[in-house]
């Protein structure tokens, strides 16, 4: 997993509720670090590739992430997750322990 970079998820969702980190991070370390602060419906993570351009001067945003083939000129390895529901969600295919009374 990731040596390299820090474990810092950011929201970058416009229309749809997306988080990333700099770095392939481990993907449970990853959503306990997201579940600090998002309790929207996430799937599970992946590591992509991902490309910072310069947004247009007018959009509103400093920056665009664009997902992108490794490999290519300017790519960062990026850990993803993006909003889902149902049996599709993280907790759903990786339940929490259950409490024995």
């Amino acid at each position: 997993m990731s040596k390299q970079h820090q474990l810092v998820p950011i929201s970058i969702g416009d229309n749809t509720y997306t988080v990333i980190s700099k770095g392939h991070h481990d993907i449970h370390e990853f959503m306990q670090a997201v579940r600090q602060s998002i309790v929207w419906p996430l799937g599970v993570p992946e590591h992509i590739w991902m490309k910072t351009m310069p947004a247009p001067k007018h959009s509103g945003y400093s920056c665009w992430y664009q997902p992108v083939k490794q490999g290519t000129r300017g790519a960062w390895p990026c850990t993803y997750v993006s909003e889902a529901y149902g049996e599709d969600r993280y907790e759903a295919k990786f339940p929490p322990p259950r409490k024995e009374d």
